[in-house]
């Protein structure tokens, strides 16, 4: 492995750096992306059933204990029903953008990472190039052990970004697919606690 590393040159490296970046930051959306921690269902069915006993002190209280995105919307949206309803909405789409935010966080970098891996390639790709072409015009074509190492460095820095980008395009696709089952979840059960506190007002 090491030698396949020194074979593809300098460029290698911030390519590795990307490989890690990609795996790390996969990990951490794969252990934080859990609909349980962003929509309890536990927090949910007790929050649901304060709400239908017109509980709304206590269904405050336990919104303020819970520390997950639901709590979080449902207590600015259980606090602010004095507002004029369209005021109320804005309010609660402006929360649930904010706790949405949270879901995407570091996905832009797997997206930066898919589009730079290739390019580094590509980058190392010229360089071999370049090598093969000074080896040429000071030596000629007769010195094939030089001519190979221009040649190894331009298609392993090549594959390595290839290699790189891929599965961090896979990464990405994983770990939007869990945030976005999440957001709805958690629009849902916002859009649950609006109708309970609009019939509470009824």
């Amino acid at each position: 492995m090491w030698e396949l590393i020194q074979k593809g040159g300098i460029t290698m490296y911030p390519i590795i750096l990307l490989s890690v970046i990609a795996l790390a930051v996969f990990l951490e959306r794969l252990i934080s992306l859990r609909k349980e921690k962003y929509v309890p269902k536990a927090f949910y069915e007790q929050l649901v059933s304060l709400l239908k006993k017109r509980n709304i002190n206590e269904a405050v209280e336990v919104c303020k204990v819970d520390k997950s995105a639901l709590a979080r919307i449902s207590e600015t949206i259980i606090t602010n029903t004095d507002l004029p309803l369209s005021r109320l909405l804005e309010v609660a789409e402006e929360s649930g953008r904010n706790e949405a935010a949270k879901l995407d966080k570091f996905l832009p970098s797997l997206q930066t990472i898919v589009a730079i891996a290739p390019l580094l390639g590509l980058l190392g790709t010229v360089l071999g190039m370049i090598k093969i072409f000074d080896v040429i015009a000071l030596q000629g074509t007769g010195n094939a052990e030089a001519l190979s190492s221009g040649i190894a460095e331009a298609l392993l820095t090549t594959a390595a970004g290839l290699v790189v980008a891929i599965p961090a395009q896979i990464f990405y696709f994983i770990a939007k697919a869990r945030a976005d089952a999440i957001g709805v979840a958690l629009e849902k059960a916002s859009s649950e606690v609006m109708n309970l506190l609009f019939k509470e007002h009824e």
